[in-house]
C-alpha cells in the first residue's frame, strides 16, 4: 500500500494545485487534496519484493471526491499498470459513479484481499465511508523483484 506522500503527483508540492492535509478517515497522517489543476497525472511504484510470491494481486485507485469538485465529466482518464514487461492501459470514467462533476481527491494502492470485490474490472466501487475503490488490473507475482508501476492521467 503507498501513501500519497510516497506517490508522484505532478505540481503536487505547489500550493496552488494541491494541499496536504489530515482527515480522520484516512489511515495515512497525510493525503493530497487537488485544489485545481489542468493536467492531472499521478504515478506510484513499488517492488514486488514486498509482496508473498505465488499470489494475485490486484492494483487499485482509492479516492474521494470533494462536494465542490468538478472536471471529471469532461474526457476520461487513461489508467495503466505495468509489472516487468507486461502493461495493461486503458481509459475509465472517473465521474460516472455520481453523474455530477467531480476532481479526484486521493489516491492509493491496497493489496487485494483489503478491498470490496468488484463484479468487473475497471468498476466503481462506493465504500461506506465515501472513499471509492477504481481495480487497475490484477496481476500474478511469481517471487521474482519486479516493479508494478501504475499510473493515472
Amino acid at each position: 500500500m503507498l501513501s500519497a506522500r510516497e506517490l508522484s503527483i505532478t505540481w503536487a508540492s505547489h500550493p496552488l494545485y494541491w494541499t496536504w492535509k489530515q482527515i480522520p478517515e484516512s489511515r495515512f497522517s497525510e493525503v493530497a487534496e487537488l485544489i485545481i489543476m489542468w493536467w492531472l497525472e499521478i504515478c506510484g511504484t513499488m517492488n514486488t519484493k514486498m509482496l508473498s510470491p505465488k499470489t494475485v494481486y490486484a492494483a487499485y485507485l482509492i479516492v474521494k471526491f470533494a462536494d465542490r469538485a468538478y472536471g471529471l465529466d469532461f474526457l476520461s482518464s487513461e489508467v495503466s499498470v505495468e509489472v516487468g514487461h507486461l502493461k495493461s492501459q486503458r481509459k475509465v470514467n472517473l465521474n460516472r459513479l455520481y453523474g455530477r462533476k467531480q476532481p479526484l481527491q486521493h489516491v492509493h494502492l491496497l493489496r487485494r484481499s483489503r478491498l470490496l470485490q468488484h463484479q468487473e474490472r475497471g468498476a466503481l466501487c462506493k465504500r461506506k465511508n465515501g472513499w471509492i475503490e477504481i481495480e487497475l488490473e490484477s496481476f500474478y507475482h511469481d517471487g521474482n523483484g519486479e516493479e508494478v508501476k501504475m499510473r493515472l492521467r
